[in-house]
C-alpha cells in the first residue's frame, strides 16, 4: 500500500511501533519477573522483527494479489504477528518450562496490540512529509 517516498515515513512508522513495543515489553517484564531483558532491547527486537516480516508480508500479498485488499492484507498478518510474538516470548521471557497456553494468550494480546499500534503508526506516515510503504 504505497503512501509516498519511503525513507522518513518509514522512520516515523518504526518509531511509533518501537515506542508501543517497548511499552508492551514493560508490561511483559511485570508478568515475567525472572526476565532480565531490558524493555528497550525487547522493543527494538520486536520492531526489527516486525519490519522484516512486514516487508515479507507485502511481498507475499503482492504475489497473491491481495496487496490492495486491506482486509486480506491484515488477515495475512494474523499468523505472522502471532509467530513474531511467540518468537519474542521465547527469546526473552521463556521460563524453565514453556507454557503454551500462557504464551499463546500473550501472543494473541501482542498481536492485538500490533494492530492497535497500526493506527497511530499509519497516521504518522500520512501526517509527516514523505510517507512510507506500510506493512
Amino acid at each position: 500500500m504505497p503512501a509516498g517516498p519511503a525513507s522518513f515515513g518509514l522512520v516515523c512508522f518504526a518509531a511509533v511501533k518501537f515506542a508501543g513495543y517497548t511499552a508492551a515489553a514493560t508490561f511483559l517484564k511485570r508478568q515475567f519477573t525472572e526476565s532480565t531483558a531490558s524493555p528497550w532491547l525487547v522493543g527494538g527486537v520486536r520492531t526489527v522483527l516486525g519490519l522484516a516480516a512486514g516487508f515479507g508480508a507485502v511481498f507475499s500479498a503482492e504475489h497473491f494479489g491481495i496487496l490492495r485488499f486491506e482486509a486480506g492484507f491484515y488477515g495475512l498478518l494474523i499468523p505472522i504477528r502471532m509467530c513474531e510474538w511467540l518468537i519474542l516470548l521465547a527469546l526473552f521471557y521463556r521460563r524453565p518450562e514453556w507454557e503454551w497456553g500462557r504464551s499463546l494468550k500473550f501472543a494473541a494480546f501482542g498481536t492485538l496490540w500490533s494492530y492497535v499500534l497500526d493506527v497511530p503508526a499509519v497516521l504518522a506516515v500520512f501526517t509527516i512529509p514523505g510517507g512510507a510503504w506500510i506493512c
